[in-house]
């Protein structure tokens, strides 16, 4: 097999991860390259790998837990791309949650793949509003283990993206920059909009200009890493939804996910990511929530109305999975019924992950 570039974009839930690795491969395509997408979730049913696929791009999922706690299912699955796809270069995305990449997965891919895999440095994702409340202001609303995976995260990246600075003015831009070079010295930043695919190009170049980390190893608390994971409730639904009578699904959308938050701010529940996936024969809308903070943010709307959709909701809260299924689904019922429409093949899974266990740690 001639070898393949693998970039990984990690990054803490909600910092764009997607949005951004699909800049990424768009800019690759039209350079001549061929990619192939490998994405993760504790859970299945992806919001991100349904907009992936919809995109266009050749993707493959491992779930059921992180890349590192599935390490070979994920070999298997980078082989599987290469031998069948023949990319030039594989994008992983890595579960929002999940940290100590380089001992769990770079390094065990230096020592058994490297004659197949060319790694490239790894690039950390980053919210500026997550970094604002996390660590400059220190009042994020969530507990201090998620801060400190959140910290661990930016620890060990060698490219660290500061995302959405569409949103920024250039000295609050500044101010951010200098503060994160001055609080993680090795690794490299780049000022990204991958929605409005700014830069992408510069960050790119970075990518194939810096070194991958061989030799530095996260030096990580398991058991706190481990409450910070535990901390989050996870849920991920599923559904078909028919009417007689066509139905605008942005507008359910818009009724879904802000009636969600409204119940969040109210009960002090902070989200780490809400999304919501929803596809008829014709079109599609993608849209999210990344904090109790932020406004209700459409990747696409739809633009076509239609009888029938199925609809995929991704959430990753600061609250117990009970009562975030609980709220979802009375929610969810009460929105469908407002469109007249019935619930079909309706399937949820809530859960809190499990403590990492990773397959390999080499430090």
């Amino acid at each position: 097999m001639v070898s393949t570039d693998l970039i990984v974009v990690g990054g803490f839930l909600g910092a764009g991860k997607t949005t951004s690795i699909l800049s990424i491969a768009k800019y690759l395509l039209s350079s001549g390259k061929k990619v192939g997408i490998v994405t993760n979730d504790q859970g299945s049913d992806l919001v991100d790998t349904n907009f992936l696929k919809a995109s266009g791009m050749s993707v493959l999922e491992v779930t059921g837990g992180c890349f590192c706690c599935n390490f070979e299912e994920f070999i298997n699955k980078i082989q599987s791309l290469a031998e069948n796809e023949m990319p030039d270069v594989i994008l992983a995305e890595p579960v929002g949650s999940c940290t100590d990449l380089i001992a769990t997965i770079f390094k065990p891919i230096e020592l058994r793949y490297m004659a197949k895999i060319t790694l490239r440095p790894l690039s950390v994702v980053l919210d500026p509003k997550r970094i604002k409340r996390l660590l400059m202001e220190e009042n994020s609303g969530f507990h201090s283990e998620i801060n400190y995976l959140f910290r661990k995260q930016l620890e060990e990246a060698d490219i660290i993206v500061l995302n959405k600075i569409d949103s920024l003015g250039e000295e609050e831009i500044k101010k951010i920059t200098n503060f994160i070079k001055s609080k993680f010295k090795s690794a490299d930043v780049v000022c990204v909009s991958a929605k409005d695919n700014f830069n992408i190009d510069g960050w790119i170049n970075t990518i194939y200009d810096v070194n991958a980390t061989k030799a530095r190893t996260l030096d990580i608390d398991y058991e706190m890493y481990g409450d910070a994971e535990a901390r989050l409730g996870w849920l991920n639904l599923t559904a078909g939804l028919v009417s007689t009578i066509e139905v605008d699904i942005n507008q359910l959308i818009d009724k879904i996910m802000n009636e969600m938050k409204d119940k969040f701010i109210k009960n002090g529940f902070e989200i780490a990511h809400l999304k919501i996936y929803g596809v008829s024969e014709a079109d599609f809308s993608k849209a999210s929530i990344t904090s109790i903070h932020e406004e209700l943010d459409f990747s696409k709307k739809a633009e076509k109305p239609s009888s029938r959709w199925n609809v995929v909701i991704n959430a990753r809260v600061d609250v117990k999975p009970e009562d975030l299924k609980s709220l979802l689904e009375k929610i969810f019922f009460k929105a469908a019924l407002t469109q007249d429409m019935k619930i079909l093949d309706l399937n949820i899974e809530c859960f809190k992950p499990g403590k990492p266990n990773p397959t390999y740690r080499i430090t």
